[in-house]
């Protein structure tokens, strides 16, 4: 059974990775919304992986 929490959580934590990068390399609002987007990514992969589906 697939979860939809990883799923969700690896694209937002993909993309804030992307974000960061962009953040580093122009403005401050990519840096911010990236960070924002990685610690939200992390929680839903830390959810899916605390409170498995049986």
């Amino acid at each position: 059974m697939s979860d939809i929490r990883v799923v969700i959580g690896g694209l937002f934590a993909l993309y804030g990775v992307i974000l960061i990068v962009a953040g580093l390399l122009g403005e401050a609002v990519n840096l911010w919304t990236g960070l924002a987007m990685a610690v939200f990514g992390g929680a839903f992969l830390l959810w899916a992986r605390l409170r498995r589906l049986d």
